[in-house]
């Protein structure tokens, strides 16, 4: 596995809003992307190294005239940036335009988390029973949510929304 799911701080919410224009686009998620292949904890090295060439290369390309025009802008963003992205997106999270806003591009909690979430759901962290082992999302009476991975040892944060 190329990402570590573990050990992380992951990114959540707006990159880039208001605008779906690839002139607009393609720098704010070069400069997103660059930050997130800084940092360690998510991907590998050799995975964010990838990334920060892929930045190099369209920072390259945006210098030519007409690239915003060129099949080459919409396959920077379409295919290199949104993928390189999701590659940073917390578990049960994806890059993309947000569901109620097309023009709001970021790192959302997917919609269908009901269904996609096989772990243990509870509403305090005193009901995970003592010899319960792996993923506990914690959703108080506020719609408060902390995914949280339960070890023989320790709850460990992997994300929270409050």
């Amino acid at each position: 596995m190329a990402c570590n799911r573990r050990t992380a701080n992951y990114p959540i919410g707006t990159v880039s809003s208001g605008t779906m224009r690839e002139e607009d686009l393609i720098p704010d998620f070069c400069y997103e992307l660059k930050n997130l292949a800084k940092q360690t904890g998510i991907c590998n090295r050799k995975m964010r190294a990838q990334h920060l060439r892929t930045v190099r290369e369209i920072e390259k390309r945006m210098d030519q005239e007409d690239y915003f025009e060129s099949d080459d802008a919409s396959y920077d963003l379409n295919e290199s940036l949104f993928d390189a992205l999701n590659d940073y997106a917390g578990p049960y999270f994806y890059f993309g335009s947000h569901p109620g806003d097309g023009s709001d591009y970021g790192f959302w909690l997917t919609e269908d988390l009901d269904y996609c979430f096989d772990g243990l759901k509870v509403s305090d962290s005193s009901e995970i029973p003592a010899k319960y082992r792996g993923e506990v999302l914690i959703v108080n009476d506020h719609g408060n949510m902390t995914l949280v991975v339960k070890t023989s040892r320790a709850l460990k944060v992997i994300w929270a929304i409050v």
